[in-house]
């Protein structure tokens, strides 16, 4: 019990001890604010940086600068000789199997009013069935669904008119599409300037995507594939995939400036088209004459675009009787005298050099421009004698003598050797009389899918496909004013 006792005292006396130190010591209160203040006033010196070696520069070569992209110039062409670029005859044609066509998918017109079976014609009670046709909405099936109908449907309303043009890649590669659907192509083609392929494109799937076979009427295998791309409003280029080429290539379009005209003639308005090169004004131009045959316009077009891609603007028109649903080609007298109307009218157009607008007899053509050019006061006249031309049609010798303007005579084809009578006739002019012609003789070069194309408007496709565009505007260019 003691022991107990003297333990509580103990304790006690301690914590009195305590309270009365704690009582006595005054410290100073302290603040939050004092406390988050810093002294900032003591500074370091900071340690120096060493900056590390600067390497010497390596010399580099100095990139040079692209130039803008131009066609190579032509050297002039002799006006007292005749030049035979290849007199060689093309090869045989190796023998293909040829698949047979491939019968194109027939149209089916989809209408609002429905046709029912024989057997659901009735219903139960023996009355006709009721059908009920929403025209609030539009159906779409298959990219048109996947991607919506703003998409694909209404924003993408390019015409496939626009498909056709020339297009070019950055190494001076000429791609062409022809528009033959009305003729006995049946399809666009495309021509190759590289590889001399030409090819019918078949619609794969949607409106812009399209497959290339390995030959011109065969289909499969794919052998590559067209798709269109469109900017601002319009086609603009496409890419191009073949199994020729490791990459794929993105030729651009050259829009050569179209406009739909017509201008008074002997007969009433002729119906035209003007073409011109994609910029400036100025250019020189030709009439172009293809004779009395109705010629497909897809096919004149991919001529004509041809001739404004190196700067040559270009009227064609319709000849007589061609405009309706029932052809009936005019006569040539008729094509004569839509000849002279049509240089008048080109030659009053001022964005033109009304002096150096002539005549382009092509093919059949051929005759009529001739015969044009004395009353047409045409400047010069160039003519692009092919395979389609009877050389019993052309004018006699007595014509030929009568003119006095430069003549460009581009005699090319299959057979040359059968114009040997008019090629000695133009030269005793040229040599003799000292007429300003200028005689070619060009066999025809392209491969052997142009040489084997079917048709009977197949000429069209050989001449853009042989490029003589570039040889004659190089001429015209070079004649002096």
């Amino acid at each position: 019990m003691r022991n107990a006792l003297s333990w509580l005292l103990s304790i006690l006396l301690h914590v009195a001890m305590a309270l009365f130190l704690l009582h006595s010591v005054q410290l100073e209160p302290l603040f939050l604010e004092k406390i988050l203040e810093v002294d900032l006033t003591q500074v370091e010196e900071p340690e120096p940086i060493i900056p590390m070696p600067v390497p010497e520069p390596v010399p580099m070569e100095q990139p040079v600068a692209e130039a803008a992209e131009e066609l190579p110039a032509a050297a002039p062409l002799p006006m007292d000789k005749t030049v035979v670029l290849d007199d060689s005859p093309p090869l045989p044609p190796e023998p293909e199997p040829l698949a047979e066509p491939e019968p194109e998918p027939e149209a089916v017109e989809i209408s609002t009013q429905k046709t029912l079976p024989p057997e659901e014609e009735l219903a139960e009670d023996g009355k006709p069935k009721k059908i009920v046709v929403r025209k609030d909405i539009t159906v779409h099936r298959g990219h048109e669904a996947r991607f919506g109908r703003a998409m694909m449907g209404d924003y993408f309303s390019y015409s496939s008119k626009e498909f056709s043009g020339h297009f070019k890649t950055k190494d001076n590669r000429t791609i062409s599409i022809i528009d033959a659907r009305d003729t006995q192509y049946g399809r666009f083609l495309i021509y190759d300037s590289k590889n001399k392929t030409l090819r019918r494109l078949k619609q794969a799937f949607g409106k812009y995507v399209y497959t290339i076979g390995p030959s011109l009427y065969a289909d499969e295998p794919v052998q590559g594939s067209v798709t269109f791309l469109a900017k601002n409003d319009r086609i603009e280029r496409f890419i191009l995939m073949t199994d020729d080429d490791r990459i794929a290539h993105y030729p651009r379009k050259v829009h050569v400036r179209e406009q739909d005209t017509s201008f008074p003639g002997p007969a009433g308005d002729i119906d035209g088209s003007l073409t011109r090169p994609p910029y400036g004004d100025g250019h020189p131009g030709v009439v172009v004459v293809h004779g009395t045959a109705c010629v497909d316009r897809g096919l004149v077009q991919g001529f004509t675009r041809s001739l404004s891609m190196f700067n040559l603007a270009t009227l064609s028109f319709t000849p007589r009787g061609c405009s309706g649903d029932d052809p009936k080609p005019a006569t040539e007298a008729d094509l004569i005298e839509d000849a002279v109307a049509a240089r008048a009218h080109m030659a009053g157009l001022s964005q033109l050099d009304a002096a150096r607008v002539g005549l382009w007899g092509n093919g059949q053509g051929v005759p009529a421009a001739l015969r044009a050019a004395a009353p047409a006061k045409a400047p010069f006249v160039v003519c692009l004698i092919s395979d389609s031309l009877n050389p019993d049609a052309m004018p006699d010798d007595e014509t030929l003598a009568a003119l006095d303007m430069p003549v460009l005579w581009f005699i090319t084809g299959r057979d040359t050797a059968r114009w040997r009578s008019l090629i000695a006739t133009l030269e005793a002019l040229r040599d003799k009389d000292k007429k300003p012609f200028t005689i070619i003789v060009a066999p025809l070069k392209a491969s052997q899918e142009v040489l084997s194309a079917e048709g009977d408007q197949s000429g069209w496709v050989e001449q853009v496909a042989d490029n003589h565009a570039s040889l004659a505007v190089s001429w015209i260019g070079n004649l002096k004013p």
